[in-house]
């Protein structure tokens, strides 16, 4: 059986019923572990071994979190900064994430614009390169736009997605979604 890891990330995590919807159903899922970040270091002083043991357990790595001023949120761009570092992500010796399978899983108050110049697509190549650089595998993405006034039949629907894309992983088959 594979094993799955959902780092959360969410400042404001009680008042997102999307995040909290998706974690719901995640949580009873065989293989599946969920670590919620601002629950584990709220005052950011992360614990980097044992960040990078549960890494080295796990066969595929989600990012769950929302879509901050087009990035992620501050404790997730910290735990970036002081786990994934060289000589365990990456370089010469750093090899622990080799392989691995790496989900962005986000989820935007805003409704996708189309007047916008650009897709969500442009401000995936940070995380593609930090993927990238630590030899795992980029799935493609899955976003959920306007939760803000998502209905709870939406919420739902995207959270089971999620949950059979967890599901079917961890019993070895495809992360489809």
């Amino acid at each position: 059986m594979k094993k799955v890891l959902v780092l959360y990330a969410h400042p404001l995590s009680r008042r997102s019923r999307v995040n909290r919807m998706i974690l719901d159903q995640l949580q009873n899922v065989e293989g599946v572990t969920i670590h919620d970040l601002y629950e584990e270091y709220p005052y950011f002083h992360i614990n980097v071994k044992k960040e990078q043991e549960l890494l080295r357990q796990h066969d595929l790595v989600v990012w769950q979190h929302p879509f901050y001023w087009f990035g992620m949120p501050p404790l997730m761009k910290l735990w970036c900064d002081e786990v994934l570092r060289k000589g365990f992500a990456y370089g010469p010796e750093g090899h622990a994430l080799q392989g691995k399978d790496f989900l962005l899983s986000l989820t935007m108050g805003g409704l996708e614009d189309p007047a916008t110049p650009t897709s969500i697509e442009a401000f995936f190549p940070p995380y593609q390169q930090t993927v990238q650089l630590c030899g795992m595998r980029w799935l493609n993405p899955v976003v959920m736009y306007g939760t803000g006034r998502s209905s709870d039949e939406d919420i739902v629907r995207h959270a089971e997605k999620i949950r059979g894309a967890m599901t079917s992983y961890c019993a070895g088959g495809p992360c489809a979604l």
